[in-house]
């Protein structure tokens, strides 16, 4: 092709993960920035406190999504691709898995949520959400064409290291609606403090009914929201809220796009969530009971008409005792938010007890906000340090602006967060990872090294006779400099990414944004990417996470 890479290993293993995980890649889906995941920092994940530090529990995980605690560094890990729930027992994954189910997988189907409770006679039982295959094989809806059941939730019951006796609580669509799509299957499952059963499932490929706010749709049909049920599977008493016949009986929330996190509030039992915008508009929501959070009209707050569609909440649909209101925090920028868990512990220090905790897939950033008195919103206070003006909003313009609420970093693309029966906070990658943040002072082994500054001046390049390029920011075609670049057959450019954020280098021509060329995966904040042109012609790229970003290299 007339193009010859220089790439970090860490760039070459993550193509080599992007395809084995995804499978294929389509113009359609280079869209999404949710696709490429953010590798783990070689030098470890750090945390912007020096009186706290990292350990890593374990590694080898495979695709893991969700985590639950059984005891005291006893946790049951489900993982997306193989449809094994793993045991990790003092920081060993055990050999047998306590559960192998067979899983659709592609894109985001797969093994997806697990939450445990434990009745009145002691028995614990898990609560598992995934996509089952429809062939009994994992990934034969790619492999094979194969459809899947559904995507379903079943209770098993916990003992001798096995989880048994499974029980179909919910069978949800797992097909493509409007589009020839896999994702925004949800996954988060939940026992709230009434002992029923929550779970969020996303729109699924692009269904379009009116729990989508599609006013002459069909009914709702079990996507897009997050539905209640009993433990035994059944309505919970008195708890129709949008309507009395199924499965609108079952809905909490409405208009939810796709989400990978919620928790309850410890003080008020108020549900939180998380929302994954298309281009812009990543939440943070406030969910009480009648939530209709907007999709498929509005994204992001209202008045910023992010989808430009012109709606407000008027347009709406209503249903039951429905009703919308803005995120209480909102990214403008996509960094592929995960899950939310508040801190109900002061373990980690009482500044830090029942703040909220989230993340996010692309950066492989851990976020920290407080809450109002009220604990009604969000509030930049003076716990913060930085630019805390530019965010006094609760909205992330620019990717400078995360900086004051950004608790740590480097852990990979992070899936889950929960807290241990220890009162400390652990963190599962997606690379197969699981990390525990805890006092500098109660780790035996304490590692953690002062934050680098997340910004600084750009590192050499990687040849001497490269020509350096900058990713700036998301600023159209003054995103990267300088643009275009003019440059002699033969020559290497190495850009460095100088933002806040992870982006990518990506070709596009003809119309088609594939990558076809040349395409330097996610690249972290000061990682950088070599690129050596041997043939003349112009070749255009873009960053797969924000399209807006454009660039150009002319080789003469």
């Amino acid at each position: 092709m007339g193009l010859s890479h220089k790439k970090r290993l860490s760039m070459s293993f993550f193509a080599l993960m992007f395809i084995i995980v995804i499978g294929m890649w389509s113009p359609s889906q280079t869209l999404y920035g949710a696709y490429s995941k953010a590798l783990p920092s070689p030098n470890g994940p750090v945390i912007n406190d020096p009186n706290l530090t990292v350990e890593k529990i374990t590694s080898g995980l495979k695709t893991p999504t969700s985590m639950a605690f059984l005891g005291n560094n006893d946790i049951l890990v489900t993982e997306k691709n193989t449809g094994r729930v793993m045991e990790v027992i003092d920081g060993d994954i055990q050999d047998d898995p306590v559960l192998d189910v067979q899983v659709a997988t592609f894109i985001e189907r797969g093994l997806l949520g697990i939450d445990l409770s434990t009745a009145a006679d002691g028995k614990t039982y898990a609560f598992l959400y995934y996509t089952e295959s429809g062939g009994g094989e994992d990934n034969d809806d790619f492999t094979k064409g194969v459809e899947p059941v559904g995507n379903m939730l079943y209770r098993y019951e916990y003992a001798d290291g096995m989880l048994t006796d499974p029980v179909l609580l919910l069978n949800l669509p797992a097909e493509p609606g409007t589009t020839n799509r896999t994702d925004h299957d949800g996954g988060k499952v939940l026992i709230g403090p009434d002992n029923n059963v929550y779970l969020v499932i996303g729109e699924v490929g692009g269904h379009r009914t009116l729990a989508q706010n599609i006013e002459d749709g069909p009914n709702a049909d079990g996507t897009g929201g997050i539905l209640r049920i009993t433990q035994n599977g059944e309505d919970v008493p008195g708890g129709e809220i949008f309507g009395e016949d199924l499965p609108l009986s079952l809905y909490y929330a409405m208009g939810i796009r796709n989400s990978f996190g919620m928790d309850f509030d410890p003080l008020t039992g108020n549900l939180w969530d998380t929302e994954n915008g298309p281009a812009a508009g990543d939440e943070i929501n406030l969910v009480e009971p009648g939530f209709n959070s907007g999709w498929a009209l509005i994204q992001g707050k209202e008045i910023d008409d992010t989808l430009n569609t012109g709606a407000s909440a008027e347009d709406l649909v209503a249903l039951g005792d429905s009703r919308y209101s803005d995120p209480k925090f909102v990214w403008n920028i996509p960094i592929g938010i995960t899950d939310a868990k508040f801190l109900n512990s002061a373990n980690l220090g009482k500044e830090y007890e029942n703040n909220l905790f989230t993340a996010d897939i692309n950066n492989g950033y851990l976020y920290r906000l407080t809450l109002n008195e009220d604990r009604d919103g969000i509030l930049i206070n003076s716990g913060y340090v930085g630019d805390l003006q530019s965010i006094f909003d609760n909205a992330v313009d620019t990717a400078k602006e995360s900086e004051p609420i950004i608790f740590g970093q480097g852990f990979g693309g992070i899936t889950d967060l929960e807290i241990g029966p220890d009162g400390y906070l652990y963190v599962l990658s997606y690379s197969g990872d699981l990390y525990r943040i805890l006092p500098t002072s109660a780790s035996s082994t304490p590692k953690n090294l002062p934050a680098a500054p997340l910004q600084n001046t750009p590192t050499a390049p990687a040849s001497p006779d490269s020509v350096p390029a900058t990713i700036v920011a998301i600023a159209g075609e003054e995103s990267y400099s300088p643009n275009p670049i003019e440059i002699e057959a033969g020559q290497t450019i190495t850009w460095f990414n100088d933002d806040l954020i992870a982006h990518t280098v990506t070709s596009t021509s003809d119309g088609s944004d594939d990558g076809s060329l040349f395409d330097s995966g996610n690249m972290l904040t000061k990682q950088s990417y070599s690129l050596t042109f041997d043939e003349p012609g112009n070749y255009q790229y873009f960053c797969i996470y924000h399209p807006m970003m454009v660039g150009e290299v002319n080789v003469n």
